[in-house]
């Protein structure tokens, strides 16, 4: 299980993505949405401490991870805790983006972008790793299969009653 701050956190960055990867049309539009976001990252910056959900996706497909012990150690602490690493430290266990290396700058050269960008590379791991799938309660994993098996009660009842059966 993640800490408390990633999972709250981490379903609003992942809504986040996925608004940012399809149109009103339904096309695809992440990339350049993402692109969007690398040039306001100056101003997205100053949302870093209050909405880093919101500043987190101009990371989005900039980190590789070498090493899954250390980000899934940060995944279960928080910023300003004894066990949350350093950017430093997990810096050294990323491949990084070339294109995220001033994004990166920018972060560092600014109060709390050290611990951003452990979250930020966090998050991207959370997303990419299935361990927020893992992280969540069984109750939340176990909704959809609910939502069927109440969907099925409930067409079996109204046949029972003398409706017709709705195909799905």
């Amino acid at each position: 299980m993640t800490s408390f701050y990633f999972e709250d956190i981490f379903e609003r960055y992942s809504a986040e993505i996925d608004d940012l990867r399809s149109d009103s049309e339904g096309k695809d539009v992440l990339k350049k949405r993402l692109r969007d976001k690398h040039k306001e990252f100056a101003f997205l910056l100053s949302m870093m401490d209050t909405a880093p959900e919101m500043v987190a996706p101009a990371f989005h497909g900039a980190f590789g991870f070498r090493s899954q012990p250390l980000v899934y150690g940060a995944a279960h602490s928080e910023p300003g805790e004894d066990d949350f690493p350093a950017w430093s430290e997990l810096a050294r266990t990323l491949d990084i983006a070339p294109w995220a290396e001033p994004l990166v700058a920018q972060c560092l050269a600014k109060d709390g972008g050290d611990s951003f960008l452990v979250t930020a590379a966090v998050l991207e791991h959370m997303l990419g790793s299935g361990l927020a799938v893992r992280a969540a309660p069984a109750s939340t994993r176990d909704d959809e299969e609910q939502d069927e098996d109440l969907g099925e009660a409930g067409d079996e009842w109204m046949a029972e009653q003398g409706f017709d059966s709705v195909e799905r």
